[in-house]
């Protein structure tokens, strides 16, 4: 599933200055044509002719466009990185697609009876139906099959792995979903909370699997662009955050991470959340490049799946509403506890019901603690006038996916009908009622590469440029208003803002060098601009060879 050829090329620490000369480097002030690099942060931007070159390291732009490196305000990297290796499902159109891919996979990858296959993708809204265990059963009648939906809400798994999970007509799981057949028996289909019977049993990836993977493609997510992420990463790590954050300090101690990492912790439940706050862990705490973010928490499923919480029923399934994954009590008793322990909340919230949820749990928090805190709604993908003044009065911003207009347009118009549809993915007017956004993929859902997101923002059109005009235009942002998602934004959601985010003096050498300037570009080619470089931190940590790296 892989998203482009990987950079053999280690980050390397300059230890003199670097002067990038010849280029358009935008700042808060207007265009320079050059900045100066010291000790890791922006020494200088201006004309090349006035900059301190002596003892620099110069390196010509050819009139390439410099930008704050990219940022990604929600992804789960570990997982991102993990699916590069799965079967790809994402190409399949129909169960026979599916079918095909399973088969060839099979047969090309053989492995002990017992063994996992697993794959991630595939997407039932260009389908007849969701697949089931009887599509994978022919395929593979021994081994387990575990097939992920491209929401990463849904899974499939096969008879085989029904058995071995326990899965009965009578098992349960709370805040999630196990689909019966007519006749009462599990078809195979597990939603939301339910997948963790799947993730339970499939043996997780030891410390040294993971750093493999990381030094393998931690380059290829440098060579977007990207110099931070927020990343979400606990089920990789089995829900122990002690694990986690012992990795990803020995990584940047190893000089592992070509970008800062600001850790999203999933403690879904009191007794979890109690447990790290003890250790006094908070939101901030760490170092440049390995820091504490924000408390994750999941309020409903996705819209694909259905298990979306909307405030009424769906459009093309009466009497669904989808589900909540917490009941509004403990909702709001977790908010309240990291809200009074000074941690920031992030938590998914893509239907209006959900929403609702989300800032009911708030409000109360705040009433019981005042306090401005940056807390986030994760997506926020449907929202009335009404709502998205309550979000602008709690002070709660959004982490929005681009990409997902794209993807999703289509069903979402299934699911919600036309009046719902137009309530939805409403970024333009978020920003002009002052709701804070950032922007990031949810990889591994959608592409890693911060430039698709851009382009989705500014179009709302595909790739293809589908449909005309884009869907809901009135929603597009700017060119401007969609690179701040991903740079000054993303910076600001991270309590980051006075280091990165923009190119003055001062701040963390974190930069993009593009091809071609976006400002001078076709929207509709803004995805196709190459990445010539990125600078972290003052390190390289890819591209460079047109520049005289």
């Amino acid at each position: 599933m892989s998203e482009g050829e990987i950079s053999k090329r280690k980050p390397r620490m300059y230890n003199k200055k670097i002067a990038l000369v010849g280029g358009r480097v935008h700042t808060p002030f207007g265009m320079a044509e050059a900045l100066l690099i010291e000790g890791g942060r922006v020494a200088e931007v201006g004309s090349a002719a006035n900059l301190r070159t002596e003892d620099a390291e110069v390196l010509n732009l050819k009139g390439r466009a410099v930008f704050p490196g990219f940022g990604d305000s929600h992804l789960h990297f570990m997982s991102w990185m993990e699916s590069q290796e799965l079967l790809d499902l994402k190409p399949c159109r129909s169960i026979v697609d599916i079918k095909a891919a399973l088969g060839r996979h099979i047969e090309k990858h053989p492995l002990p009876e017992g063994e996992w296959y697993r794959g991630i993708g595939w997407n039932h809204t260009f389908m007849e139906r969701m697949p089931n265990r009887y599509d994978l059963d022919e395929l593979s009648p021994r081994n387990p099959v575990a097939l992920t939906r491209v929401c990463g809400h849904v899974v499939v798994i096969n008879s085989a792995a029904v058995k071995m999970l326990g899965i009965t007509p009578d098992t349960r799981a709370a805040g999630g979903v196990i689909e019966l057949d007519d006749d009462g028996s599990p078809n195979g289909i597990l939603c939301d909370t339910a997948i963790r019977y799947v993730d339970e049993s499939i043996p997780g990836l030891k410390n040294q699997d993971m750093l493999r993977l990381l030094e393998k493609y931690g380059p290829l997510a440098a060579s977007f662009g990207l110099t931070s992420l927020h990343t979400e990463d606990m089920g990789m790590f089995g829900y122990d955050f002690r694990r986690l954050i012992d990795f990803y300090a020995s990584a940047e101690k190893g000089g592992k991470l070509p970008f800062r990492a600001r850790l999203k912790f999933s403690l879904p439940r009191r007794e979890l959340l109690l447990d790290f706050l003890s250790e006094g862990w908070r939101t901030g705490d760490g170092t440049p490049f390995c820091q504490i973010g924000s408390f994750k928490l999941l309020c409903d499923g996705s819209l694909g799946g259905r298990t979306a919480r909307l405030r009424r029923d769906y459009a093309d399934k009466p009497g669904e509403r989808g589900l909540a994954i917490h009941e509004q009590g403990e909702l709001n008793e977790l908010v309240s506890i990291a809200h009074s322990s000074g941690m920031q909340v992030a938590v998914h919230a893509i239907g209006d019901g959900a929403l609702d949820m989300c800032l009911d749990a708030f409000e109360a928090a705040q009433a019981d603690a005042p306090g401005v805190v940056r807390h986030q709604i994760v997506h926020a993908q449907i929202a009335d006038d009404g709502q998205l003044a309550r979000m602008k009065k709690l002070g709660v911003g959004a982490a929005i996916q681009p990409s997902f207009v794209p993807s999703d347009r289509d069903m979402a118009d299934k699911r919600l009908g036309s009046g719902l549809a137009s309530r939805s993915y409403r970024w333009k007017t978020m920003l002009r009622k002052g709701i804070a956004l950032s922007g990031g993929s949810d990889a591994p859902i959608e592409s890693l590469r911060p430039l698709c997101g851009i382009h989705a923002a500014v179009t709302r059109q595909s790739q293809d440029g589908k449909p005309e005009g884009g869907w809901m235009p009135e929603e597009k942002l700017s060119v401007a208003e969609a690179f701040a998602l991903y740079t000054w934004d993303n910076a600001w959601h991270g309590y980051n803002e006075k280091r990165r985010g923009e190119i003055v003096p001062g701040r963390d050498a974190d930069l993009v060098v593009l091809d071609e300037d976006p400002f001078l570009t076709p929207p509709s080619d803004l995805w196709k601009i190459g990445v010539a470089m990125t600078i972290c931190g003052g390190r390289v940590t890819y591209g460079g060879d047109d520049i005289g790296y």
